[in-house]
Parts: C-alpha cells; structure tokens; sequence
C-alpha cells in the first residue's frame, strides 16, 4: 500500500509543478492581450476566457500537489502541546473529515462535469467559450486531492506522523 501512496504523491507533485507552470502561460496570454489592446485597440478574441480556464487547472491540479508537499494551510497552534498519540490521533481524524468533503465535492463536481459535457456548455461574453473543460479540471483535481488525502492517511497509520510520502 505505501508504494502506491508513493506513486499518487509523486504524480501530484508532477501536476503542481505544471500547475506552476500555467502561471507563466497566464502571465503571458494576458501580456498579449495587454499588448493587443495598447497597440491595435483590440483585445485577443477569448484570451482573457483561455486564462480563467488556465487559472482553474492551476488551482485545482495545485491543491493535491501543495497537500503533497504539506504545503496546504492548516493551523497548529494547539496540536504542537498535545502528546503525540493525541496529535497523531487528531491528524487521523482531521485527514478522515477532510477526506469525506473532498470526496463528496469530487462526487458532487464529477456529476455536474459530466452533464456539462453531454451538454457542450459554452459561456457567452465576446465568443462563445466551452465551459465543460473547466467542470472536468475541478472534478479531476478533487479527485487528485482525495486520492492524496488516502494516500496521507496511509502514511499516518504506517507511522509518518506528517501525512506525506
């Protein structure tokens, strides 16, 4: 079990690290569209749509690498003064209810992504832009995160008391 915790930690940490990467894309098709508009007066026709479909994917494929990485926000100002076997007992806990929400909104953002494919959902501001593709990165990146939260919870009934491989 913990090899395949491994490999679902390494992939997410592969995905962040393109999720990072998006960054530098944004950075640059909104620089164009900058450009565009100072010099001909016109925008780049659904660059500013492609960069909020860019911003989920960053977003979403980043959350299962930054909980990789024990990088997602989490406060411990009390846990640090329990004994050990209360803390690790209190991350077991907190790494369950953590589990069950994302693993319902990967449930509930898969049933949604899956309609607004059937459905070919487009958004309507300057050009007609396919929503569906955004819903289906959400779904994804949820599920990347639950599977890492599996993967943590694994590691803490191995004995990492952090949660990560």
């Amino acid at each position: 079990m913990h090899a395949i915790a491994a490999r679902i930690t390494a992939l997410n940490r592969v995905l962040a690290t393109w999720a990072g990467l998006l960054t530098a894309l944004i950075t640059l098709i909104v620089c164009a569209d900058v450009a565009a508009r100072g010099l001909f007066n016109r925008s780049i026709q659904g660059a500013s749509e492609f960069a909020v479909l860019l911003l989920v994917a960053l977003v979403f494929l980043g959350f299962a690498g930054a909980e990789a990485k024990g990088e997602n926000f989490s406060v411990t100002i009390l846990v640090h003064t329990l004994k050990p076997r209360t803390q690790r007992m209190l991350k077991i806990a907190t790494t369950l209810i953590s589990l069950a929400t994302v693993g319902l909104l990967a449930w509930m953002s898969w049933s949604r992504a899956i309609a607004a494919t059937r459905a070919g959902e487009e958004s309507y501001g300057t050009i007609a832009f396919p929503v569906w593709p955004s819903r289906l990165l959400i779904a994804f990146g949820l599920t990347m995160l639950a599977l890492q939260l599996v993967a943590a919870l694994l590691d803490i009934l191995a004995g990492d008391p952090e949660g990560t491989a």
